[in-house]
């Protein structure tokens, strides 16, 4: 098996998820669009019936509850499922 293809079959939803945030995209971005992005760049190897299902669950878990001060993800607070990166102390917010 290639490094690339194996590393690709190794990552998780929240490593894909913050290569997107980091790299393919300069705003706020819903669970879809980062999907499609994971999906358009081949990011991860997607098995199953439900990746978006995964990927909102992995998403909404990461900034509720204890983890979330841990979490690298942060939810824009009166806004519908719209994700960014936390950076440090502050929020990665570009453009709104």
């Amino acid at each position: 098996m290639k490094d690339k293809q194996k590393r690709k079959k190794e990552r998780t939803w929240a490593e894909a998820a913050r290569m997107v945030l980091e790299n393919f995209s300069d705003a706020p971005m819903t669970p879809k669009q980062i999907l499609h992005v994971i999906q358009t760049k081949g990011l991860k190897e997607m098995r199953g019936t439900a990746p978006l299902a995964c990927l909102v669950t992995m998403l909404h878990s990461q900034v509720r509850g204890d983890r979330v001060k841990n979490s690298i993800f942060f939810k824009l607070p009166g806004r519908m499922s719209l994700f960014t990166l936390k950076v440090q102390n502050h929020y990665s917010l570009k453009s709104l």
